[in-house]
């Protein structure tokens, strides 16, 4: 019964960018173990950094 549930919950997560930072984790650890990762904060700033300073194909 909650599998359906948590599967519908993780996709939720997954197209609203809840879990990016998860997953920014996960791959730091395995590409750059030799380093500290951002906080949660500061990944979420460069992250909203680098959306308004390389907008791509949005509107001026």
């Amino acid at each position: 019964m909650f599998k359906p549930l948590r599967a519908i919950w993780d996709y939720l997560k997954e197209i609203s960018g809840e879990n990016a930072y998860d997953r920014y984790l996960a791959v730091h650890a395995a590409t750059h173990s030799d380093r500290s990762p951002l906080s949660r904060g500061e990944f979420y700033r460069a992250r909203q950094d680098e959306k308004y300073n390389n907008p791509g194909s949005r509107c001026p």
